[in-house]
């Protein structure tokens, strides 16, 4: 049976089968998890001046901080295996895996194991000249013995077009050294475009210091001379045009090339993150690129790479595979500065703007091949994930065996963070130790979001937000999102959130071989305040699988994403995103919510709720003066109305609900229903007797003889001359 698990409150799978449904409760509204739950964990890998690795070090000799706050380091473990990827890595370590608990745990303390988890090595290829290719594939397959097995599970990559799976994981070198002798070169290259575009800059230079020079001299000709030298000018000038259209070109092509790459690199990276995430054990990509682009709009997909690979505690070591360079990046830098020099002063010296561009616009030009230097993408996927940038050298053996010993000998450290707020900004992770003349590499930071032990959902984050980043929304199949408002006087910005998306949209996978079905989906939510800031981000990971006989029953099912989260008065935009893994494809929606400030006027009211589905509860969260679940109605569920089209066939009245709370529960009612802006009809609501400050209101809505169409329903709070109105639309059809 599929089962689907969330983090808080009211996370439904609902819709397997209805009688599954009505025997199974919802997952009570008032869970709450401790900190105690969390704890992350730290690769740390220490080597002295020389390079060497230092592996006598002690509990004691670590400190670590979180934000620059000092934690307490919860289990210190020095991990060591007996060999690596290659062949004659001998590395002396004090022992096997020793674990120390350096805070005593609640429940009985583990044994350690007597021998660590296998390491687990990723060699990905990106899109590589064939020089580059023939570097990288001998280094490699020069390090890889050509029999036996590894101590190491390897598996071979390459990510164009899109990820390609060369090699399973596996410790048999052999097949590992075919795999890699099958990546192929990319369709171009790089060193081509630079080289042509000096040569263009070049004939430009050389064509307008020949019009210079014949313009100076015409004053001293006249006659069929100067007819001459003015029709070669004319000619040259016509030649200029063309060499600077096809410049602009160039540029523009590298520029949508490189995005097009920027986006497929990461999104083929997280999908390896992914088939690491769950596996035990030292995880590590060894990532062979030419550059891996940080322009301002791709910079979000290098930090959601980032982020994966940290949250699944995977190490990257990024190697240049240009190797040593014959063209460096600061001569690129260079000749772009020197181009943005002659473009400038020809236009100051001919009173025009030969470039079409605007001056922004080339200096940006500039910028941008500062950011896209070959090392900067490359040197920050690998710093900020605990491992190290190979880079200006055609040895790359000696990388290999500085990653060998790595896999063999590292300190695994754990702490529970004193800042239990999951509020999904970046928290930095830095690593010292007590000893001099030592060089610490570990991961930086982590994304603080909650999500208990599921790794998955950090993994598919990066291509489900990636999809919003085309411009217009993705729409693969329905789905349905929307946020509510509930200013509850505990708890003021309380702000419940729901995706919904029916599992027939998603694509399942049928293993023949097991006779299973399997589907994987994330959904995430990212919450953004009136000055496009990230306030919020949500996310879950979805895994339906089961007997491949049932899989019909698993395609008749709903996923409802929910969360409550507290908000600061304003006006905030929701981006809800479903991903499927599956199809590698999926969609969003875009709403906005009002969340009013405490106290004040429109506080008095909550949004409106259409409701879809209600359902009895035998389990109802108690309402605890600090929190009430605001879909619960004593001991009734709300399922809302988000979008989707209500047939008139199937339903006869139209459930709507909201709350009224201090200041609002004395005041008079009415319910409006208008058509095209409209009313078409209104009636007063009469509220339930109720001695509290805060009364709930569930109301029935006659639609069975209203013709179809798109209707608004508004509930108006008048009271003292001040008048509150909360409106929801719905859609009739047949």
């Amino acid at each position: 049976m599929p089962l689907c698990r969330t983090a808080v409150a009211v996370a439904l799978l609902v819709g397997l089968a209805p009688a599954l449904v009505r025997s199974q409760p919802p997952q009570r509204a008032d869970q709450t998890y401790t900190s105690a739950a969390t704890a992350i964990l730290v690769d740390v890998v220490v080597r002295d001046r020389k390079g060497r690795p230092v592996t006598d070090l002690d509990a004691a000799d670590f400190e670590l901080f979180e934000d620059n706050v000092a934690q307490k380091v919860d289990t210190f473990s020095r991990v060591s295996r007996g060999g690596g990827i290659g062949l004659n890595v001998a590395l002396r370590s004090p022992a096997n895996t020793t674990s120390v608990m350096t805070s005593r745990p609640t429940g009985p303390a583990e044994k350690a194991p007597d021998q660590a988890p296998e390491a687990t090595v990723a060699l990905v290829f990106d899109r590589l000249s064939p020089e580059s290719l023939r570097l990288a594939q001998r280094a490699t397959l020069d390090y890889v013995p050509a029999s036996g097995d590894s101590e190491v599970r390897v598996g071979v990559f390459a990510t164009e077009p899109g990820l390609q799976v060369l090699q399973r994981y596996t410790t048999d070198r052999v097949v590992v050294r075919n795999a890699v002798a099958r990546v192929l070169p990319g369709s171009s290259s790089d060193q081509d475009r630079l080289e042509h575009a000096d040569e263009l800059r070049t004939q430009r230079r050389t064509l307008e210091t020949q019009n210079a020079t014949s313009t100076a001299a015409a004053g001293s000709t006249s006659g069929a001379t100067l007819a001459r030298g003015a029709s070669e000018i004319g000619a040259r000038e016509a030649e200029l045009r063309l060499v600077q259209t096809e410049l602009n070109m160039l540029r523009s092509f590298e520029s949508m090339d490189r995005d097009h790459r920027g986006h497929s690199i990461a999104g083929a990276l997280i999908e390896v993150v992914e088939t690491l995430a769950m596996l035990p054990g030292r995880k590590t990509i060894v990532f062979f690129s030419e550059g891996l682009p940080v322009s301002p709009a791709l910079s979000a997909q290098l930090d959601a790479v980032i982020d994966a690979a940290n949250h699944a505690n995977v190490t990257t070591y990024a190697i240049d595979a240009h190797g040593l360079r014959t063209r460096s990046g600061t001569a690129d830098l260079k000749k772009e500065m020197d181009g943005f020099v002659d473009d400038r002063f020809g236009a100051l010296g001919i009173g025009s703007d030969r470039t079409q561009q605007p001056l922004t616009m080339t200096f940006e030009r500039v910028e941008d091949t500062l950011r896209l230097d070959n090392r900067t993408g490359l040197a920050r996927l690998a710093d900020d994930t605990g491992g190290f940038l190979v880079e200006q050298s055609n040895d790359l053996s000696a990388a290999f065996r500085r990653i060998d010993e790595d896999n063999q000998f590292h300190y695994l450290l754990s702490y529970s963070p004193l800042n239990t707020t999951f509020d999904g900004k970046y928290r930095s992770i830095r690593v010292k130790v007590r000893r001099p003349s030592t060089q610490v590499f570990a991961r930086r930071g982590y994304r603080a979001l909650r999500r208990g032990s599921d790794a998955e959902s950090a993994t598919l984050e990066g291509p489900a937000l990636a999809i919003l980043q085309g411009g217009r929304l993705p729409n693969a199949f329905p789905v349905h999102a929307g946020g509510f408002s509930f200013p509850d006087p505990a708890r003021p910005g309380l702000t419940p959130i729901l995706v919904h998306v029916r599992t027939d949209a998603l694509h399942f996978t049928i293993d023949e071989r097991k006779s299973t079905y399997s589907s994987r989906s994330a959904i995430v939510v990212r919450v953004k305040d009136a000055a496009g800031h990230e306030a919020q981000r949500l996310s879950q990971h979805y895994v339906l699988t089961g007997d491949v006989r049932d899989i019909d029953t698993a395609r008749q099912g709903d996923i409802i994403f929910y969360r409550e989260v507290d908000l600061d008065p304003g006006i905030y935009t929701i981006e809800s995103v479903v991903f499927d893994a599956g199809a590698r494809g999926g969609s969003a929606r875009v709403t906005t919510l009002s969340v009013p400030s405490a106290g004040g006027r429109d506080a008095a009211m909550s949004s409106l709720v259409l409701v879809n589905r209600i359902e009895e509860t035998a389990d109802a969260p108690v309402s605890a003066a600090k929190s009430r679940p605001p879909l619960y109605v004593g001991s009734t569920l709300l399922y809302p109305n988000l979008g989707e089209s209500i047939s008139k066939a199937a339903v006869k009245e139209l459930p709507f609900y909201f709350t009224l709370y201090e200041g609002g529960t004395a005041g008079r009612i009415t319910a409006q229903l208008l058509r095209n802006g409209r009313p078409f009809a209104e009636a007063p609501v009469t509220l339930t007797p109720s001695t509290t400050a805060r009364v709930q209101h569930v109301g029935r809505l006659p639609i069975s003889t209203l013709p179809v169409g798109t209707y608004e329903l508004r509930i108006v709070l008048k009271d003292a001359g001040r008048e509150l109105s909360r409106t929801a639309f719905f859609t009739l059809i047949e």
